[in-house]
């Protein structure tokens, strides 16, 4: 039997042969897109040595790693020694009347009582610019793991705010210097 130009397929019908080479289509293009990269990966980690890596390389256990240096310890200043020159306790690198600076760039706190840590704001009684200088009234005596020195300040103005001064920070950066 012909088909006529008014008929219609039955459901049966077999699809064309277009329409069945359109279905591998997009298989096999990711198929292929996965070997070519996978392929290009591989040749670009022969390629620039990395097959040549220890897990000793990803640890950071090479020989060239930082190492900090090593912590000198300081020793607290404790009872007065005697001054081989005079028969008077030495007091340290400062002694009574003996005028140091700040030689800091920053501003300097001095304060009512020793120490820092713990200490309200109203324990800053003045403050010490860059360069100022100041006299030492007394001391050293240690608080915080720190020396302080009760100091007066020379400069006009400043008033009679005596109280107590680091002679380094925490971090050893020196404050006092003469």
């Amino acid at each position: 039997m012909t088909a006529q130009l008014g008929d219609t397929p039955t459901p049966d019908a077999q699809p064309t042969a277009s329409r069945r080479s359109r279905n591998w289509f997009w298989p096999g293009f990711a198929l292929g897109f996965l070997l070519l990269a996978s392929l290009t990966c591989t040749a670009s980690v022969f390629l620039t040595g990395l097959n040549r890596l220890d897990i000793s390389d990803l640890g950071g256990q090479s020989a060239a790693a930082w190492t900090p240096p090593p912590v000198m310890p300081t020793v607290p200043a404790t009872a007065p020694d005697t001054d081989a020159a005079s028969d008077t306790p030495a007091l340290g690198a400062y002694r009574p009347g003996e005028q140091v600076r700040n030689i800091t760039p920053s501003l300097v706190n001095i304060r009512a009582t020793p120490g820092y840590l713990g200490k309200p704001a109203g324990d800053v009684v003045a403050q010490v610019m860059p360069g100022d200088a100041v006299e030492i009234v007394s001391g050293p005596v240690v608080a915080d793991n720190l020396t302080w020195w009760r100091v007066r300040p020379l400069v006009p103005g400043a008033g009679a705010a005596e109280g107590w001064m680091a002679e380094a920070t925490a971090s050893g950066v020196q404050i006092m210097g003469r």
